[in-house]
């Protein structure tokens, strides 16, 4: 028979182990879920045919690996609840630092599982592009009008053992070169008009609002004129109308001296696409003997635009 010892000492012995096996099982703090992190890369460092247009001496390949705020300078971005479409978070634009070749986001750790939209905006100088609506943006107004911009945006189901994700910023515009070859010496200055292209970009690369761009050039070095804008897709294929003239600086406020010193081709037709770079080559022919300072009438246009590798002829003529 046990003695009461022992009997006393197998209950105390039991009543211990039950108080450790209920202790083990209560929480009193639940950690909080791993947080949500987000890598941005950079998706489009080179226009789509960068290689002809290189080939031509136009333009010049970037290299892909470089850090990212060489890309892509300044970041924005906004989370939103995609089923209730509720602002969580928001950043407005900010200066990328650090040489890091992709950028990292990691939201609070308050953050609850659930599917949210993310929307990221890439080279803007200020929020005013946005306005009040961070899904849209005016590129052709504010700041936006002479910088490269991006975008990308994505919906992320946040859920226990998925809490990180990968998102690509594409470029929204693309950029028309234009070169001028053989022109007078007095030309050194120019205009470019540039219509039916859009001006309003959505986060899923949705374009909108119709506009005309206009810009100056004045040319420090005669003769070596080669310029850049960016801009948006055209409305539709061959629908863009650049008109282009030359003009001696000095005389452009003067309106008696300026019909002596403007050279103006004729209009072309180009396409504007997104990530793409649209060339227009100008050719000036001088006509009878070679003259430094000839009259406009003294010469011709010939104007090419470079399709598929091949410079095509507006006159229906081909160069080398």
């Amino acid at each position: 028979m046990m003695s009461i010892t022992k009997l006393f000492n197998v209950l105390l012995l039991a009543l211990t182990g039950l108080c450790l096996l209920c202790g083990g099982c209560v929480r009193d703090e639940i950690p909080p879920c791993p947080p949500m992190q987000v890598v941005i890369e950079v998706t489009d460092k080179n226009y789509f045919n960068i290689d002809e247009v290189e080939r031509q001496g136009l333009a010049t390949r970037v290299d892909e690996n470089l850090p990212f705020r060489e890309y892509v300078s300044t970041l924005f971005y906004a989370l939103y609840n995609a089923e209730t479409g509720e602002l969580v978070e928001k950043r407005s634009t900010f200066q990328v630092e650090g040489d890091e070749k992709e950028y990292s986001l990691t939201f609070p750790d308050a953050l609850p599982y659930g599917r949210y939209a993310l929307v990221v905006w890439g080279n803007l100088q200020s929020d005013e592009p946005l306005g009040e609506d961070p899904t849209t943006s005016e590129l052709e107004e504010y700041d936006a009008w002479q910088n490269d911009i991006y975008v990308v945006s994505d919906t992320l189901d946040y859920i226990y053992g998925n809490e990180s994700f990968r998102v690509g910023l594409e470029r929204a515009k693309g950029k028309l070169i234009v070169q001028a070859v053989d022109l007078p010496n007095y030309v050194d200055f120019s205009t470019k008009l540039i219509d039916n292209v859009y001006s309003y970009v959505s986060h899923n690369f949705s374009y909108d609002k119709v506009t005309e761009v206009y810009t100056e050039t004045h040319w420090k070095q005669p003769n070596d004129i080669v310029t850049e804008t960016l801009l948006c897709p055209s409305t539709d294929l061959d629908e863009s109308k650049l008109s282009v003239s030359f003009y001696d600086y000095s005389t452009v406020e003067s309106q008696r001296s300026r019909a002596a010193r403007l050279l103006t081709p004729e209009d072309v037709q180009i396409t504007m696409g997104r990530n793409e770079l649209t060339v227009v080559k100008y050719i000036y022919v001088r006509e009878g003997d070679p003259d430094p300072e000839p009259e406009p009438d003294d010469g011709k246009f010939f104007v090419y635009v470079l399709v598929n590798d091949n410079w095509e002829s507006q006159h229906k003529m081909e160069i080398e």
